[in-house]
């Protein structure tokens, strides 16, 4: 076991992500660790059922042989950051690992948008809307929740994606393509 293995169990354990820009240190060092010592750690997680993935410029768990239970989850999950993901491409096109933000200019963009409005209603339907500003902040807590996003200046609320967030970009890609290869009827 090396020396990082109980933060790093701790933390992608509970579905976050370990991105190579992050803004916090900890979390760089743990990424570059790992990717240091890739062969150790994946070897080591497998042991106990996890699978160590990588993607451009992160790190993630996977469970070595999931149920349909687990897998149903993933798919429910997945559906609502397709949701996310839609309204932060309708926000802007080009937000994306590195894209950095206002929280204040997303809830007015909201305000002056009448398709941003219609999908940020949309994200927490089944919960009740809320106002603009009650609907970002959900959004970001699960972002930073997940390290899509870290806050990067407390004072005006500035945000920047990680590359984590390529996580979500690269499965909605994949679905795009596979719908691309089906040949209709």
């Amino acid at each position: 076991m090396r020396n990082n293995t109980q933060i790093i169990y701790e933390r992608l354990s509970r579905g976050e992500f370990l991105s190579v820009d992050s803004a916090d240190s900890s979390i760089r060092h743990l990424y570059e660790d790992i990717e240091e010592n890739l062969d150790d750690y994946t070897l080591y997680f497998k042991e106990i059922g996890l699978q160590l993935e990588t993607g451009n410029g992160y790190f993630y768990f996977s469970r070595i042989g999931e149920g349909k239970q687990s897998i149903e989850q993933k798919l429910e999950s997945f559906s609502k950051w397709l949701d996310y993901l839609d309204f932060l491409k309708c926000y802007n096109q080009s937000f994306t690992a590195g894209y950095q933000f206002r929280k204040s200019h997303l809830i007015e963009q909201i305000s002056l948008d009448i398709e941003l409005k219609e999908k940020a209603s949309h994200l927490y339907k089944k919960y009740g809307t809320g106002s603009n500003t009650e609907i970002v902040n959900k959004l970001l807590q699960e972002m930073q929740s997940m390290k899509f996003a870290e806050c990067i200046n407390d004072q005006d609320e500035t945000y920047k994606i990680t590359s984590a967030f390529r996580y979500v970009e690269e499965l909605v890609n994949m679905i795009q393509i596979a719908n691309e290869n089906e040949i209709p009827e």
